[in-house]
């Protein structure tokens, strides 16, 4: 009985103890959390920027905008250069010049996807060129103005440029836009009248079927060798135009989404442009106020600016 009263006496006299660890207990414990949380902010970038920044350092997405290319306002001129591709590493070109001239016209040829050009002066009375046409690795044509009265006329080679020949049959019966008259075009089938003003460029597909590319951007096509064309489709941006043996693709830059230079595709007849690809940085992506030439054939695309040169060999799709 004793023994029982001295336990309850213990037992009262530990109590204000054991509050007071207790207490000593959660202090501690809120010090410790308090530390952790302090050490982990030692481990965060003291330069980074805060989840959610203040008034003063916030941007609106409108105060700096992204950068868009845009349509060029001008008007087409007539190409400067022409180029046709053969396959994905074979292509032929050559610059327009005048009539008359004081040197040849020359014919350059790539075999490496046109890193480097081999160049081999016109050996005939051609002085300039408005057109060629590879047909394969050795041989390409080129029809442009010649002789004393800068007449029509084709020359071909069909040894990759070691020698040329003219053949004055045969002129009539290619597709070609003469500088000297474009309010007509030379089809298979003869002169025909042009569907545009300022012709700029034409891209046959065969003896019926071709394309042509007008100042204003406008594309209008045939399937009757010129006797008449369709309504004609508005290609913003449009700049280059070529065949692919069965359609047509068109470059075009100042295309959103696009900071290259966009692919569009066109069927024979009817159908309304489509977008094919962007180039990207290839050849050069900011290059807006330099020519385009741009070839088709077995089923690559070849882009050149100036003297870069792209190959694509999905059609335009990826470079």
């Amino acid at each position: 009985m004793a023994a029982d009263k001295r336990r309850r006496r213990g037992a009262h006299r530990n109590r204000p103890l054991l509050l007071a660890a207790l207490a000593a207990f959660v202090i501690v414990d809120v010090g410790l959390v308090a530390l952790a949380l302090t050490g982990a902010n030692h481990d965060v970038d003291s330069d980074a920027a805060p989840l959610v920044p203040s008034a003063s350092s916030a941007e609106s997405p409108e105060d700096e905008p992204t950068p868009q290319p845009t349509e060029p306002d001008e008007d087409l001129t007539a190409p400067t250069w022409f180029l046709s591709a053969v396959d994905a590493t074979t292509a032929y070109r050559a610059s327009a010049g005048a009539c008359p001239a004081t040197s040849p016209p020359v014919l350059q040829k790539s075999t490496d996807s046109g890193s480097t050009w081999v160049s081999a002066a016109v050996t005939t009375d051609l002085a300039s060129v408005f057109r060629v046409q590879a047909v394969d690795s050795t041989y390409a044509y080129l029809v442009g103005l010649g002789g004393e009265s800068c007449e029509p006329g084709l020359t071909a080679t069909y040894t990759s440029g070691v020698g040329f020949q003219t053949y004055p049959d045969r002129v009539e019966s290619t597709w070609y836009l003469d500088p000297q008259d474009l309010t007509s075009i030379q089809s298979p089938a003869g002169q025909m009248d042009v569907p545009c003003v300022d012709p700029v460029s034409i891209a046959p597909t065969d003896d019926n079927a071709a394309a042509l590319l007008c100042a204003d951007r406008s594309v209008f096509r045939t399937i009757d060798s010129g006797a008449t064309w369709d309504a004609g489709s508005d290609v913003p941006g449009a700049a280059a135009l070529a065949s692919t043996g069965t359609s047509y693709v068109l470059a075009a830059q100042g295309v959103a989404g696009c900071t290259g230079v966009s692919i569009i595709g066109l069927g024979t007849d009817g159908d309304e442009p489509v977008a094919v690809g962007c180039s990207g940085d290839r050849p050069v992506a900011s290059a807006p106020n330099q020519e385009l030439t741009l070839s088709a054939a077995a089923g690559t695309v070849w882009l050149a600016i100036g003297e870069s040169a792209a190959v694509s060999l999905d059609g335009g799709v990826t470079w």
